[in-house]
């Protein structure tokens, strides 16, 4: 992956860093890190100059985003409630009351979430998705997501353009971040399945 990469912004510059970055988006096994890290080794290289290499991957993010985030909107919620009447999510537990508790909590807090959301491994491209959903302002989503993806693209191309040809380095940090990321989802998803089924039984 790695060497397709490098081949693809040697060859064809800013649009292989808006290209990759979208499919990352769109993809999201495709590692972002690894794509900005190295933009900003070529940054540090001369192939490519700082601000035009992270406006790439902001816009190559913002067009990923907003597929995702279409996709969500293509979802009524009203089938996310139908489902936890008489669907999987029946089965395996969950309550309408339940679901709508989380889309409310996400209208309410989804700004924070889509800005936040935008720096975290792992969630950055699914966060798009439930913003989609509860139908958030494609104006909002908008400015969030290319103020969230701008910082992201920001610290990992400077980081690259920094670190040169030791880049690998900061990638190994990273995942120590995304195990510390997956980590806290997993208690996160444990103790609320935990509390759920408690509820279920009283």
């Amino acid at each position: 992956m790695e060497s397709i990469i490098v081949s693809a912004i040697e060859s064809y510059g800013y649009f292989a860093v808006f290209a990759l970055i979208f499919l990352e988006n769109v993809f999201p096994p495709i590692p972002s890190e690894v794509i900005l890290l190295l933009g900003g080794f070529f940054v540090g290289r001369g192939n490519l100059n700082f601000l035009p290499t992270i406006l790439s991957a902001t816009a190559g993010s913002l067009f990923g985003a907003y597929i995702l985030y279409g996709i969500g909107r293509l979802v009524p919620t009203e089938k996310i409630y139908d489902s936890a009447e008489r669907g999987w999510m029946k089965k395996l537990g969950f309550k309408r009351k339940e679901i709508l508790t989380v889309v409310e909590q996400f209208e309410k807090k989804g700004k924070i979430f889509v800005l936040i959301g935008r720096c975290v491994p792992i969630i950055r491209s699914l966060i798009s998705i439930p913003a989609g959903i509860v139908e958030m302002p494609v104006p909002l989503f908008f400015v969030l997501t290319v103020i969230g993806s701008f910082v992201w693209n920001s610290i990992l191309t400077y980081l690259g353009y920094k670190t040169g040809e030791n880049w690998h380095i900061i990638l190994s940090y990273l995942d120590y971040y995304k195990y510390i990321i997956v980590a806290l989802l997993a208690v996160a998803g444990v103790a609320y399945l935990i509390w759920h089924f408690k509820q279920k039984e009283e």
